[in-house]
């Protein structure tokens, strides 16, 4: 289908997909359909899809239109981190899109994600994630409609399935450490670490709210999954102050909110349930504040006489 944007000149580059699945073969099935869709929109640039399988026997088949832009690899190591690195370097592309196994792009994504690289200097962009149902947004940050270059306060829009790399800044500073992920000891956060790699670098990373990606929104959230996303995220913060003394400040200042605005939500969940229910069934602000001091607990016990990467 013919370009509806900007006039594209030169499409030189080639665009990887990588996508780390475990157990999620429909989920999968559809991620991959709603790439050949896009690609089928939009013809102009080359583009490989890698698709690295971290369970053996979990993939029965994947039906592709364009068999020839996939590559399937299977892999007994576990963790999110150790498998996009592994697809890092089997790709062969100069912009490296990751997408989880359960999301999907929009139609016009290569078009919009085309034009921006002719565009743009920045070696990181990242989407807008909404609901592929009710296209309500992930975060309340998505209903920004401005395209914007992140400032460090800025790291919440840098989410794991909603991001793009220039391979050639990947191959000067390094993957995702391995630490971070799911499936890793801190099980979540990597993109974070790395959009912090990115900003110590000077690197600029550009928000663009026209590149949607879709990913399901889910109401109500476990109190498991909050504590380990928040204890991730700890370690993660705890991490950029053993490396990053310039910027302490502002690494103390964002733990600090987290830790302030959990406890103010979990107060009160005690005493004002029920003007505070809904929003607790999705934040669950205690496993928030408790996960949050003991990622931090960990990382400074575990890390505080090593060098951190």
């Amino acid at each position: 289908m013919a370009s509806k944007g900007l006039i594209v000149k030169d499409l030189s580059f080639k665009i990887s997909l990588i996508i780390v699945s475990v157990d999620r073969s429909q989920e999968l099935q559809e991620c991959v359909a709603s790439i050949e869709k896009a690609h089928e929109y939009f013809k102009d640039v080359t583009i490989e899809l890698l698709v690295v399988i971290q369970k053996s026997g979990q993939l029965k088949s994947i039906q592709a239109r364009y068999p020839g832009i996939i590559k399937i690899y299977y892999i007994g190591s576990m963790g999110l981190s150790v498998a996009r690195n592994f697809a890092i370097e089997k790709s062969t592309g100069d912009y490296l899109v990751f997408l989880d196994d359960d999301a999907m792009v929009k139609e016009d994504f290569l078009e919009i994600l085309s034009n921006s690289i002719l565009e743009a200097s920045a070696v990181a962009f990242c989407g807008k994630i909404i609901d592929p149902v009710t296209k309500v947004p992930f975060s309340e940050l998505f209903y920004e409609n401005d395209k914007k270059s992140l400032s460090w306060k800025d790291f919440k829009y840098f989410m794991g399935s909603a991001h793009v790399l220039k391979k050639s800044i990947i191959d000067v500073m390094g993957g995702f450490d391995e630490q971070f992920g799911a499936g890793s000891k801190y099980p979540a956060a990597e993109e974070s670490d790395m959009f912090f790699k990115l900003k110590r670098r000077g690197e600029e990373v550009v928000y663009l709210p026209e590149l949607v990606f879709y990913h399901p929104v889910n109401d109500e959230t476990s109190d498991i999954k909050r504590f380990n996303y928040a204890y991730a995220v700890g370690a993660m913060l705890t991490k950029q102050i053993f490396l990053d003394r310039k910027h302490v400040f502002f690494y103390l200042q964002t733990i600090a909110e987290i830790l302030i605005k959990s406890f103010i939500r979990a107060l009160q969940v005690i005493f004002f349930l029920k003007t505070i229910e809904v929003k607790n069934t999705r934040f669950r602000y205690k496993s928030v504040l408790t996960g949050t001091i003991k990622g931090i607990s960990d990382w400074i016990k575990n890390n505080s006489s090593k060098n951190a990467r």
